[in-house]
Order: C-alpha cells, then sequence, then structure tokens
C-alpha cells in the first residue's frame, strides 16, 4: 500500500480548509432583496404613502379605486417597474373613470388614508410614468384614522415633517393638514401648495404671523415638484426640488386639536377648501428629521420620478 506523504496530507487538509471556508463565506451572502427608499428608515415615521413601492418588506397594494361606472372596488399593487400597476388599472377600469377610496400605508402601521364618501374621493389618473390623483378643489380629501389625530403623526402637535410630490395649482386650498378657525390665533397643523397669491405656506401650529411661513411658488404651478415642510422645536424649514426655500426660527405653539390629519384638505377647515393640486407621494416623520435624511429621501423622489 502506497503511503501518503506529510506534504500531501497537509495539502488534502488545507485545501478542505479552503473550500469548506468558501462555502460558509458564501453562504453569509443571500440573494439579496431590491432595495427601496424607507428601507432602514422607518423609526418614527408616521405613514407613508406613494404611487410605487417605497419598503422592501410591504407586501401589499398600493391603492384601492372606485370604478365610476358600476361603483365596484378593487385593489392594486405594482408591476415591474415598482409603480402601481397602471395597465391592470386601464384594462379593469375599461374607459371608465376612477377614484381613491384607500391609499395604502407602506409604514407597518396600518394607517391607511381613506375616504369612503364617493362624491368626496379624488379623481385618479393612470399616468404610465407619474400616475397621481387630483381632487376637484372643493370638497375631496384622503383621512387618516387615527386615535389621537394629529398628535399622533407629530410630536405632540409641535415638531413633524413631511415630505410629498405635488403639482401646485393656484386656489384658496390645503394640501395636508389639520385646523380650526374659529379661534384665534387659530389652531392648525397644515400647508398650501398654493394659495390664490401663488404663495406655498406651512403653519404647523398657531396661525397667522406675516409671510415669514411662506415663499413665492408660482414658477412652479403645474409642475411636478418634490416638498418638505419640517417644524423643528425652534423653527420651520420648507423646501422644494431640494433646496431651502424657507429656513427660519420661528415659534408658532404647539397645535392641540386631535382631528384626523387629512391628504388634498386640512380636517376642520371649510370644506370647499379641498385642493385642486395633484399628488404622487406622502411620506411623514413625527418628529424632525435630520438633513442627511431628509435630502437622501429627497434625491430619491426627484431621480426616481425624474422630476
Amino acid at each position: 500500500m502506497r503511503k501518503i506523504s506529510s506534504i500531501g496530507l497537509m495539502f488534502v487538509w488545507l485545501w478542505t480548509c479552503h473550500v469548506h471556508a468558501a462555502i460558509v463565506n458564501y453562504n453569509q451572502f443571500p440573494t439579496s432583496k431590491p432595495s427601496h427608499i424607507l428601507d432602514e428608515k422607518l423609526t418614527n415615521i408616521s405613514f407613508a404613502f406613494s404611487m410605487r413601492v417605497l419598503e422592501s418588506d410591504y407586501n401589499g397594494p398600493l391603492v384601492k379605486l372606485r370604478r365610476a361606472s358600476d361603483n365596484a372596488l378593487q385593489d392594486f399593487s405594482w408591476g415591474d417597474n415598482d409603480i402601481v400597476d397602471v395597465a391592470a388599472i386601464d384594462v379593469w377600469r375599461a374607459g371608465s373613470n376612477v377614484y381613491v377610496h384607500t391609499w395604502y400605508d407602506q409604514s407597518g402601521l396600518g394607517r391607511n388614508a381613506v375616504q369612503t364618501i364617493n362624491n368626496r374621493q379624488p379623481q385618479f389618473f393612470t399616468d404610465a410614468n407619474r400616475p397621481y390623483f387630483k381632487g376637484d378643489g372643493y370638497n375631496d380629501y384622503l383621512t387618516v384614522d387615527t386615535p389621537n389625530g394629529i398628535q399622533d403623526v407629530t410630536n405632540n402637535g409641535k415638531e413633524g415633517s413631511v415630505l410629498a410630490i405635488v403639482k401646485a395649482t393656484t386656489l384658496n386650498q390645503h394640501i395636508f393638514g389639520v385646523l380650526d378657525n374659529t379661534v384665534s390665533p387659530s389652531n392648525r397643523w397644515s400647508a398650501h401648495i398654493n394659495w390664490g397669491n401663488n404663495r406655498a405656506y406651512f403653519d404647523p401650529g398657531s396661525c397667522c404671523v406675516t409671510n415669514a411661513r411662506s415663499f413665492e411658488n408660482s414658477a412652479n404651478v403645474g409642475m411636478w415638484v418634490s416638498y418638505t415642510f419640517i417644524r423643528t422645536s425652534t423653527k420651520i424649514i420648507m423646501r422644494a426640488s431640494g433646496v431651502d426655500k424657507l429656513n427660519t426660527n420661528l415659534n408658532m405653539g404647539n397645535c392641540t386639536l386631535t382631528s384626523d390629519f387629512a391628504i388634498g384638505w386640512a380636517t376642520g377647515n371649510e370644506i370647499t377648501h379641498g385642493t385642486s393640486a395633484s399628488i404622487m407621494e406622502m411620506i411623514m416623520y413625527k418628529i424632525d428629521i435630520n438633513t442627511l435624511l431628509y435630502q437622501e429621501i429627497e434625491e430619491n423622489m426627484i431621480l426616481f420620478w425624474s422630476l
């Protein structure tokens, strides 16, 4: 019988260890999932709505639509491009107008934005590149139902951050929030894009204090733009297309309302102040998120939607 030399045994041992180590190392890297902008960014989130998928673990639909021809309801998910399946919607609607019944929350908190009253549902438009919904400028809106309303989606009616993709119009209108004008100063956490003077306003607290809470926004009327609204403990920040439009110290007090947060209106305001602007995406945090986080989300919005 041939004897295996000690050098040969050493070679076999080293080769076996190498293969074993390679297998162990390979198994440490299973097939990776696609990445999405809100992966690892759900801490302190209030809700996450979009016409695309925002978080890799989310596996529900993006939107529930109502078909005007027969009032049938249908959920729709996304296609291979991560955008809501417009082709499937077009087949289902068969030429009928469709309206948003539910915009599903992707945050994991289940805070869906809902409108069950048919004549107050915003109309949905099947644009293949940028699907969106649009209010009638009168009484169309969605409501985010939480036990304590605006208090749950902000830090007790004070700090909070909203990032949205909106196509502005010119109208005395509210794009989101809550409002009570029966007291003075008015109690609110809301925004206008745009008010009738073509300024974009942000009022996260008592109102109103000059134009220190707004910026001139006529150049963006009819354009898809990413907007960011942040209330810190001492200031408000307003941004458009990733650029500061307003960053100023302004203590507006806390909003003490418990009304539910509205999208396309400000709950509690005159019903005729619903927006006529178009909306495609809205993400909210209950704190004033840091610069790196809001810039990363803005950049992703602008790149993904080619704004």
